[in-house]
């Protein structure tokens, strides 16, 4: 058990360093939910589990001020508990979508101020023109803002894993098939906050015509979206009224400049 949790911290550090790795996406439950999996001898089921919370969290970006649930916190203390647990893919999904948003809370509430603390120290540490304090407080800064998670998730898992094993076998076999048909439930949801950022009048038929194809026929979504893929390159590449509007924009952004130009 303590290797394990010494694993859990190691992930959760990993998930945690997505800003100094220079938005790697490390912090996707599609990437962790694997090595959770892998950590805990299971990584059919942590593959499984993290496409599922994947799925769920794909609409959940930050965008401007806004702060989405913790896909750290949610995806390796629910896949980790779940595995441990002997659970399904649903127990996952409905433990992890609320544990990230508790750990949001906690890392705004509690890491957001002792981050601040060493963003104030890089500036003093610039005034000084000291470079390495700069480096050393800049760094401290990055994992700070999300010290409590790093604290939190690893105790929760050591101290939590016994109590949500008895829970989950003290539930109900409906209210565990509800949270079942909770997990098919909730990527259409994600898919729902995805679309209402991308979809518009122009690529809403694409949209149908991918959800009838997988619907009425035997393809995969992989196959799907290799046909996408071929589609969009004939309509780029061989209809000339789109190679004239393409070639049009990219003489009128050069020649006219859009404000922009010295980047």
């Amino acid at each position: 058990m303590i290797v394990k949790t010494i694993l859990i911290f190691l992930l959760t550090f990993l998930g945690y360093s997505e800003w100094f790795l220079g938005t790697s996406y490390v912090q996707r439950p599609i990437v962790l939910g694997p090595l959770v999996g892998l950590a805990m001898g299971d990584l059919t089921s942590g593959i499984i589990m993290g496409a599922t919370l994947e799925l769920a969290m794909i609409g959940s970006i930050s965008v401007g001020a806004y702060n989405p649930p913790d896909p750290v916190a949610g995806t390796v203390l629910g896949v980790a508990l779940a595995i441990q647990s002997h659970a399904s893919v649903g127990a996952a999904l409905t433990m992890g979508i609320p544990i990230a948003t508790v750990m949001l809370a906690l890392n705004t509430a509690l890491g957001q101020p002792v981050m601040l603390i060493f963003i104030h120290k890089c500036d003093r540490d610039a005034a000084q023109a000291n470079t390495r304090k700069f480096t050393v407080d800049m760094l401290i800064s990055g994992w700070a803002q999300s010290w409590p998670g790093l604290v939190f998730i690893p105790l929760a898992f050591y101290f939590g894993s016994g109590a949500v094993e008895k829970m989950l076998n003290f539930i109900p076999d409906f209210v565990q098939s509800g949270m079942n048909i909770a997990a098919g439930i909730l990527p259409a949801l994600g898919f729902a906050m995805l679309l209402k950022m991308i979809v518009n009048k122009k690529n809403l038929l694409f949209f149908f015509f991918g959800f009838f194809i997988i619907a009425f026929t035997k393809f995969t979504v992989t196959e799907v979206a290799i046909f996408s893929f071929i589609i969009v390159a004939f309509m780029l590449f061989y209809i000339p009224e789109n190679e004239e509007n393409l070639s049009s924009k990219v003489s009128s952004s050069e020649t006219d400049g859009d404000g922009f130009d010295e980047f």
